[in-house]
């Protein structure tokens, strides 16, 4: 039984190194997107669906990189199974930047009265937990953090950019179009590919800490040991 000041202890350590400063980055960058689309009420759902959805990914990828925390320290940090680690850093992680794109759904609501507050949900909310756990996996994978933010960005980039030629080009890949359109198709089919994005994205979420069940190997213990 681990004791309670255990417990609040690695939480407020995984606050800590999940910190505040990049959420407050992505709280500037939309409030100077929605100030820049403000006369253009098309544009404004687009701004939190962009920008939420980088941050997110880009963090994510970094909440507990192999090749950048040593093992020692991260034990130290956090007194407890290393993917209980990972899952309260991911919570952290959530709770800051879906605290932000939930205040910037309500702001948009209100320049935007037409648009409905599941819908703006929708439209940063599946495609961040995609692109967050296309960032976890690919750096409990490659052991390395930036490659998974990497990845993630590629993927955001090629989509928002790309996306709608990939699906004219390829139309069965629309479960994995990150930006498509409400207005774009079928609400159903457009309800569909939320829904399975979500799907996969908490479906690799759920895959990483699996990657941490042998701490050993996750840690790099043996190998730190023969480099000291």
């Amino acid at each position: 039984m681990i004791p309670p000041w255990v417990s609040a202890l690695a939480w407020r350590t995984s606050f800590k190194l999940v910190g505040w400063w990049p959420t407050a980055l992505s709280g500037l960058a939309i409030a100077l997107g929605l100030a820049f689309a403000a006369d253009s009420p098309e544009l404004l759902p687009r701004v939190v669906e962009v920008i939420v959805p980088l941050a997110f990914g880009a963090q994510a990828a970094f909440v507990l990189a192999p090749d950048s925390e040593p093992p020692l320290e991260l034990l130290l940090a956090s007194p407890r199974p290393v993917p209980w680690a990972l899952w309260e850093r991911l919570l952290v992680l959530a709770g800051l930047q879906g605290s932000v794109a939930l205040v910037a759904s309500v702001v948009t609501l209100s320049m935007a009265p037409d648009y409905g507050l599941a819908q703006v949900i929708a439209r940063w909310l599946a495609p961040s937990a995609f692109l967050g756990g296309v960032a976890i996996l690919a750096a409990q994978v490659t052991r390395q953090g930036v490659f998974g933010a990497l990845l993630a960005t590629l993927l955001w980039a090629s989509m928002l950019f790309g996306g709608d030629a990939l699906l004219s080009r390829w139309p069965s890949l629309w479960p994995l179009h990150l930006f498509l359109q409400p207005g774009a198709t079928a609400p159903a089919l457009y309800a569909a590919n939320r829904a399975s994005l979500l799907a996969a994205g908490l479906g690799m979420v759920a895959l990483a800490p699996r990657l941490l069940a042998d701490e050993e190997r996750a840690l790099d213990i043996s190998r730190a040991a023969e480099r000291r």
